[in-house]
């Protein structure tokens, strides 16, 4: 209870510090020359903003759907579930719902495309065909494409122009089987490949870039309800006059309303609502991020046209963005203003900085700072960047390992394709590329290539 106390006094000396900047002048900081105020500026900076990057806040996400699912029902409990809070809660709900179905919906209508669709179209994985054709050599890597020939820049084609060549040429040697040698030698269908390896790269990091915000907020959200007391305390107060105020003296002062008046908080939580939130918003809610991301990183391994994965990129992460956009059109006035004055709570204290003197500052400033004492790897160290960067090697491999094999020549070549044998729509094994059960003769297997040896 004393660290929730401090916590609160550390919140309103936050949001009540006054951001005029001061004017330095001689003696304002008693024995503090003048030449020293840029260093002590920066101490109290560089201590608390430090604090804030390494603790943080209790919060929520303001402008989701799912913070007020997870909001609105602790406001409705502190007052007593009133009708108003009450049905702003369950609306919350509903629209969560909403949200998780359409998210959940797109998500297996992007895995039936990979996992059902591409097979009936005979399309292979597209692993790294093609990924080498500029450093051919005497014994070529990724330089032997899906049909079984050598590529070439002027032979390179997207799948569906490809599939289209071969069928013209395979429909013309049924028209005319005595020609079929002629048309072999004489029509050339092409070959299907990756336009640009390191355009793909690229692009998965930006897709990524994109989504792991949602899974810092998911994270964010889990530390909230750590951290917060497991009690049933209260979301909503009326503002505290301080002693000989008068209400008309502080709305004169601040600017205020009676709605001003009205102050919302992240406070304790009972242990039956932390449990009640975990389960039915955050599991659910990081396993459509886990989704959204294996197959984001799957269609754009799969996808060959530079244009279309610069475009498909970027998105591809709006299903993640459901909970905000249902949230802007649906939620009513009454909720955006509720989650707009929802006040974090910050898991650091300030109060020893508010209380040390200038000159401490200055010496804690020169010890650690200008001391060398600070672990400069550490701050230096691009942690989030270093993050998406492993997030990408796992996920990229995650797609080699169930789509593709080791050729020979040390390429990485698609899998045999199997047609899928039930076609039942199961949205759950579509969503995180469960594949479904296929037949046992592939439709497809790599061709050998020409000259070598069978």
């Amino acid at each position: 209870m004393a660290d929730s106390a401090r916590r609160q006094e550390s919140r309103h000396l936050l949001r009540e510090v006054d951001s005029t900047p001061c004017t330095p002048r001689d003696g304002f900081h008693g024995t503090i020359n003048k030449e020293d105020l840029p260093k002590l500026a920066a101490s109290k900076a560089s201590k608390i903003l430090q604090m804030m990057e390494e603790q943080g806040y209790c919060e929520l996400e303001q402008e989701s759907i799912y913070g007020a699912a997870m909001a609105l029902p602790q406001i409705a409990r502190s007052a007593g579930w009133p009708v108003t809070f009450t049905t702003l809660a369950f609306r919350s709900y509903f629209f969560t719902l909403l949200s998780f179905l359409v998210q959940g919906f797109l998500l297996s209508m992007i895995g039936e495309e990979q996992h059902v669709i591409y097979p009936f179209a005979g399309q292979m994985h597209l692993c790294d065909f093609g990924a080498s054709m500029s450093q051919q050599t005497a014994e070529p890597s990724n330089c032997i494409g899906p049909g079984g020939t050598t590529y070439s820049p002027s032979r390179l084609y997207s799948y569906n122009t490809w599939s289209t060549r071969n069928f013209v040429r395979e429909s013309l040697k049924t028209i005319l089987p005595e020609k079929a040698q002629m048309i072999d030698e004489n029509v050339d269908p092409g070959e299907y490949g990756l336009e640009s390896y390191h355009c793909r790269i690229v692009c998965i990091f930006i897709f990524l870039l994109s989504v792991v915000h949602d899974l810092n907020v998911t994270f964010q959200v889990v530390r909230t309800l750590w951290f917060v007391p497991t009690s049933a305390e209260s979301w909503i107060t009326y503002y505290s006059l301080p002693r000989g105020a008068s209400k008309e003296d502080i709305k004169n002062s601040k600017g205020w309303n009676e709605l001003d008046m009205v102050q919302f908080s992240i406070a304790g939580i009972p242990a039956h609502w932390k449990l009640f939130n975990v389960v039915f918003i955050l599991l659910p809610k990081f396993g459509l991020w886990l989704g959204v991301a294996k197959s984001g990183v799957h269609y754009l391994m799969e996808t060959d046209d530079i244009v279309d994965l610069i475009v498909n990129c970027m998105a591809l992460a709006f299903v993640l963005n459901m909970d905000e956009l249902i949230f802007s059109r649906f939620a009513t006035s009454l909720t955006k203003h509720i989650m707009g004055k929802l006040t974090k709570t910050p898991l650091f204290d300030i109060q020893p900085i508010e209380n040390e003197s200038d000159e401490q500052a200055l010496e804690r400033f020169d010890f650690e700072e200008l001391g060398h004492h600070v672990s400069y790897f550490w701050l230096s160290m691009p942690r989030r960047f270093a993050f998406v960067v492993l997030l990408q090697a796992l996920l990229m491999w995650d797609y080699y390992y169930h789509n593709c094999t080791q050729h020979a020549d040390g390429s990485w070549i698609s899998k045999d394709v199997f047609l899928p044998k039930d076609l039942t729509y199961r949205p759950l094994a579509l969503m995180f590329g469960w594949v479904p059960t296929s037949s046992t003769t592939p439709i497809w297997t790599m061709p050998q290539a020409p000259g070598s040896e069978t």
